[in-house]
């Protein structure tokens, strides 16, 4: 039996497809490739079109990946060659919301003992309640 096949591969471990990116700042693009080192497809398109497929099963994950992708970086350009400058306040809270949405997707969100609204984080207090930030500060402990 072939050695190779038992152990993982180092340049794509074992996915047969690598990220790369391609192009400098604000134009920057992100490119699937096919694994040259363990060639498992015989395309870059071959690789892409097992990457498309196997995301179609999981539609939740593929549309949170979609609302990553949509994000800019501070200081990309847009079409219109404006540099995106977020204001903190939004940065924060859309940083908030993915963590939210990435604990639901791996079922370890957390529950506020005092509403029951599934929440980023959870504040714990000395007496050992779980709360949401709006239960804390609405002094619901």
């Amino acid at each position: 039996m072939n050695r190779r096949l038992k152990r993982k591969c180092r340049g794509c471990a074992g996915k047969g497809w690598r990220l790369s990116a391609r192009g400098k700042g604000g134009s920057q693009q992100n490119e699937i490739h096919r694994c040259g080192l363990c060639k498992r497809y015989r395309s870059d398109l071959a690789a892409l079109n097992a990457l498309v497929c196997a995301a179609g099963f999981q539609p939740r994950l593929l549309q949170f990946v979609d609302s990553i992708a949509r994000l800019r970086y501070e200081g990309e350009l847009n079409e219109a060659g404006e540099s995106y400058e977020p204001v903190s306040e939004d940065a924060i809270a859309t940083l908030n919301e993915l963590i939210l949405k990435a604990r639901q997707l791996l079922g370890i969100a957390e529950k506020c003992d005092a509403c029951g609204e599934t929440v980023a984080y959870i504040i714990v207090c000395p007496d050992g309640a779980e709360l949401c930030q709006n239960c804390f500060d609405g002094g619901k402990h």
